[in-house]
């Protein structure tokens, strides 16, 4: 086993790399103006120090893994641009808690795309947001931006439609990507891999529950078009603010292998072979992510056993 941010992680899929002041080694010449891939970040700043203690304390209370994180390492060794694509919630933590382990490990981040009411209409988060570099949603200049001058994006192409539409216990961990093709299309166009990051345990994170969300919370985050979705319950009760305070359940990030694009010039031209492609990454995607559950199935420990059990219960009492 090797430690990483805190996180025990198993030896074959986490080999210790240089320390952050050693990575200016990995080069990267098809990124601008940079020997690394990610978005700068001053180490000694106030509010990352702050943003790492937290970072820490959820890793611990979720005894937080990620597995085949030497996949990303080999491409940025390489100099390739990536975008990071995942599977998502109606919460950060699992961002959050990715984005130190890979401070921690290559002493960079990746570059953001947030929602851009759910995250940038929010006082407090929206300034943190913009201090990080976060890219609202729907900005797809500034997203391609950054993925040329930093070389690493991450995203969640399923967006509050995933998040906040989807029902978690009918859907667990459903991919919604209908329809969602800027992230295939930023990868074409600045020639970058597309990694998928498969995050379990996070639909588990908070009780979804029967109960709306209220209309006038919905207005005031200017999401109306989420009208409908279901209000969640953490362990001190309703999931209003992020990260506050989730069950302990364990969170385990699993990097895939990159995909292979095929012919991209093809994808570029015809928008039936965009489609095309688009679907097979999808399908590659929900595969990777239902084999990583099945693993979860086979070897979670009690404690996570004992809140999937707890959840399962309520739902059948109807709550």
């Amino acid at each position: 086993m090797a430690r990483i941010g805190g996180r025990m992680v198993a030896a074959h899929s986490a080999r210790r790399r240089p320390r952050p002041r050693a990575v200016a080694a990995l080069r990267a010449p098809a990124v601008e103006q940079q020997h690394q891939s990610g978005a700068r970040i001053d180490t000694n700043a106030w509010h990352l120090q702050l943003f790492l203690a937290y970072a820490g304390f959820l890793a611990r209370y979720h005894r937080h893994r990620v597995v085949h994180i030497e996949r990303l390492d080999a491409l940025l060794q390489r100099g390739r641009r990536v975008v990071l694509v995942g599977n998502h919630v109606l919460d950060v933590t699992d961002a959050l808690l990715f984005t130190a382990a890979l401070l921690e490990r290559f002493g960079r981040i990746p570059c953001f795309i947030g929602h851009e009411n759910f995250i940038f209409g929010l006082p407090g988060l929206r300034e943190l947001a913009t201090q990080y570099g976060m890219i609202p949603s729907r900005h797809m200049q500034e997203a391609g931006d950054a993925l040329r001058r930093d070389g690493l994006l991450m995203l969640y192409p399923g967006s509050g439609s995933e998040a906040a539409r989807r029902n978690y216990r009918a859907e667990p961990y459903r991919l919604k990507w209908e329809n969602r093709f800027g992230f295939l299309r930023l990868a074409l166009r600045y020639d970058a891999e597309i990694v998928f990051v498969a995050a379990i345990g996070i639909d588990e994170m908070y009780y979804q529950s029967r109960l709306e969300i209220p209309p006038w919370l919905l207005r005031r985050l200017s999401a109306e078009r989420y009208r409908g979705s279901h209000l969640q319950f953490g362990l001190l009760g309703p999931h209003l603010l992020p990260t506050l305070l989730p069950l302990p359940v364990q969170i385990t990030h699993v990097v895939s292998h990159p995909f292979d694009l095929g012919d991209r010039a093809a994808a570029r031209r015809s928008r039936s072979a965009l489609a095309a492609l688009q679907r097979r990454i999808w399908d590659q995607s929900q595969s990777l992510l239902t084999r990583a559950l099945a693993l979860r199935a086979r070897t979670a420990p009690p404690l996570d056993r004992a809140v999937r059990a707890g959840e399962r219960m309520l739902q059948r009492i109807g709550l």
